[in-house]
């Protein structure tokens, strides 16, 4: 196709399509036009439309992707079921479907996350915002007022102590074992996020006289990908010193470029990247195999028991911050520094019960 040829449907769909979750149609806007969609400007190339549309793909984590692609499957399904279009939706029809799964018990952070989901599908195709209506705002606001806004199983944060037990239980004689406790034991002094964690190559990480220096190219506060470093003492004791853990598996793993944390296979262990459910399903069962209730131990847990063995240390709130990297203070008050300030003043401990 040469630059003076009108574009087909194949650039307009390569554009319009990027960002999309599966399932998601798109929408004529102008009836006089052929094709899928509205037609791109005179003398708009294949390879225009590739690069527009890597743009708008980078515009979103591949987590958020992931999570959008859900929650849109989770509309379009209960539409086809109510027979009503899932895009461009109707507003009442909307409001319908939040109140639904908010009476199934739905978390008022989840709906909040299907009308996003919603929203990006709607302004992509260039179709009305339906979470944009008075009645969809009210509804939402009615919900939350109703069924609360708090968070409804926050992971518990792990300690050191539990750390120590989960690690016990491990055969960090095997190749899976010695990953799992580097895993777990970074995960632990870092504070990374579990998308970071997985997303750790071999070139991010510099060795120094005092530890590890980590580089995160992208995260959920830096969305730009300005890039943040991390650094992780060296421990005080063998069995928990994060460095040694992740030295012990890199022996293992070895020098070859691509991501630090892989699969493995029995004795194999593969150059592919383990993903961050992976994570989350590992530690659960490790905790659950060294005697801890699993229940609400997700991939959190590390960072979150960062944070709260910490608080507890008297390390002050900025050093916290300048760790886990929140740019909101109020998160870190909040879920990890005033609990334990009431377990200090509550007056039942003095009751004499």
């Amino acid at each position: 196709m040469t630059p003076s040829t009108a574009p087909g449907p194949t650039a307009t769909t390569t554009l319009l399509s990027a960002g999309l979750p599966a399932g998601a149609s798109l929408v004529r806007l102008d009836p006089e036009t052929s094709g899928t969609a509205v037609a791109m400007p005179t003398g708009m190339t294949e390879a225009d439309a590739r690069r527009v549309a890597s743009a708008i793909l980078a515009a979103h984590s591949p987590n958020t992707r992931t999570a959008y692609a859900q929650m849109w499957h989770q509309w379009e399904h209960w539409c086809v079921h109510r027979g009503t279009p899932a895009l461009p939706a109707d507003p009442v029809a909307l409001c319908a479907y939040l109140a639904e799964r908010a009476e199934a018990g739905r978390a008022i952070s989840t709906l909040n996350l299907s009308c996003a989901a919603i929203r990006h599908v709607h302004r992509l195709s260039g179709a009305p915002d339906p979470v944009a209506t008075e009645i969809v705002r009210q509804v939402r606001h009615g919900l939350a007022r109703t069924h609360g806004t708090a968070p409804r199983r926050l992971a518990r944060p792990l300690t050191v102590a539990e750390i120590r037990q989960i690690l016990a239980a491990i055969d960090r004689a095997t190749p899976t074992g010695t990953r799992d406790a580097a895993i777990i034991l970074l995960g632990f002094a870092s504070a990374l996020r579990r998308s970071e964690l997985v997303a750790l190559t071999l070139a991010d990480l510099s060795h120094e006289p005092a530890g590890l220096l980590l580089a995160i190219h992208t995260s959920k506060t830096d969305p730009e990908g300005r890039g943040q470093r991390v650094v992780v003492a060296v421990g005080h004791h063998t069995e928990t010193d994060p460095v040694a853990a992740v030295n012990a598996w890199l022996a293992l793993r070895g020098s070859a470029p691509g991501p630090l944390f892989t699969r493995v296979w029995g004795p194999t262990i593969s150059g592919e990247p383990i993903a961050g459910r992976a994570i989350a399903r590992m530690l659960r069962a490790r905790a659950e195999a060294a005697g801890l209730d699993g229940t609400r131990i997700t991939a959190h847990s590390l960072r979150a028991g960062h944070a709260t063995t910490a608080a507890l240390a008297g390390v002050p709130l900025e050093r916290i911050a300048a760790q886990t990297r929140h740019q909101n203070l109020s998160v870190l008050l909040e879920r990890y520094i005033r609990p334990l300030e009431r377990f200090a003043i509550t007056s039942s401990k003095d009751l004499g019960l």
